[in-house]
């Protein structure tokens, strides 16, 4: 092999020299040259040798402005999202349009109940979702970054009071409960009127066109999305949490399918349209201070800040968290100051009182 390739450089470099000074490279670099082809040429490969990962393709199209996930609909891009007020007691069971929903909150009430506030990113594809119930201020605080319409079913003193001061545009069942929203008669008859009514993409159309409301719109993710897979250090088969001593969620890691699938009081959480269990990418726990609302028994949620924790991937680490002004989206950082980030798919954010967060078990 030797001998073989000390002939073919030495033949290499006598068609050279003839050309040297005239005109064409310096025979030394033109020497350099013809080693290297030489030398690649009888090189064998490595058979060890590992080959570099090829980069993953760029997404093709519209992404979905609040999951990150490829597909989005050509016609929902530029739209601004819709927030519907859901219902979360247990007569309220089964919800429908859950399952679909891009981001979940669920966050005390009065009386140890929740309240869940659905956002989805594409007007037209909203299924039936539901029961829809009334509003409360703080949660006109989380759906107005998203730039949304609101959808609620009547409000509290204090929640008609934030719509109407903020300017936030809505749908109010108490005035299209009869035209807009639909009634399930055997739920009204058997679990109350309160726990009867649904609506879709359809109807929320409707009634924002009847009403002169924009429907093209910016809008922003709840959480810094990476197209790339995040996997935090500490690892993690799910997280359970406790509101108050009537409402639990509990999330567990499917590392099959790459989400968390909820549970509800212990019971997967179904959505009736489709029979499937909730499912989110991203899971954020959030600490906060619930208080009495002016010495009543609504409740005050504190959104200036605090600190969380963010489940996803499989794993999981402690977060901060800010917000303030109710036009302010959240903002969350790792212990090391960068923005945290989450995977593509969709959001559910938990905000609990702190008095709760020793109830939150990390399995």
């Amino acid at each position: 092999m030797k001998n073989r390739l000390f002939a073919a450089l030495t033949a290499a470099m006598l068609l050279v020299l003839p050309f040297s000074g005239c005109g064409e490279a310096p025979s030394g670099a033109r020497t350099a040259a013809v080693h290297a082809a030489v030398e690649q040429r009888f090189t064998a490969p490595d058979p060890n040798a590992v080959p570099e990962p090829e980069p993953e393709p760029a997404p093709a199209g519209p992404l979905n402005p609040l999951t990150g996930e490829a597909g989005f609909p050509e016609s929902a891009a530029g739209m601004r999202p819709v927030a519907i007020m859901v219902n979360n007691i247990n007569a309220a069971l089964p919800h429908r349009g859950l399952s679909e929903a891009d981001v979940l909150y669920e966050v005390a009430v009065e009386g140890g109940i929740t309240r869940m506030l659905a956002v989805f990113a594409d007007l037209d594809a909203i299924p039936s979702v539901g029961p829809v119930r009334s509003a409360r201020h703080y949660y006109t605080d989380l759906a107005a970054p998203y730039n949304a319409l609101y959808v609620h079913f009547g409000g509290s003193a204090p929640g008609k009071a934030a719509i109407q001061n903020r300017g936030i545009d809505n749908i109010d069942g108490l005035i299209y409960g009869t035209t807009a929203f639909t009634k399930d008669s055997w739920r009204a008859q058997n679990r109350g009127v309160e726990h009867s009514y649904f609506i879709d993409g359809a109807a929320i159309r409707s009634v924002a066109e009847q009403r002169g409301y924009a429907l093209d719109g910016e809008t922003t993710a709840p959480l810094s999305i990476s197209q790339q897979k995040i996997t935090p250090e500490q690892p993690s088969g799910g997280v359970y949490v406790k509101f108050s001593g009537y409402t639990n969620s509990e999330f567990i890691w499917n590392p099959d399918t790459g989400l968390y699938e909820k549970k509800r009081n212990g019971e997967p959480h179904i959505d009736e349209n489709n029979g499937e269990t909730l499912a989110f990418a991203n899971v954020l726990i959030l600490v906060t201070d619930i208080t009495s609302y002016d010495g009543g028994d609504l409740r005050e949620v504190a959104l200036n800040g605090g600190s969380g924790w963010l489940f996803t991937g499989g794993g999981f680490e402690p977060v901060s968290w800010s917000k303030g002004s109710y036009q302010n989206p959240f903002s969350f950082t790792r212990q090391d100051g960068s923005a945290a980030q989450g995977n593509v798919g969709p959001t559910f954010i938990a905000l609990i009182d702190d008095s709760m967060a020793g109830s939150v078990a990390i399995s």
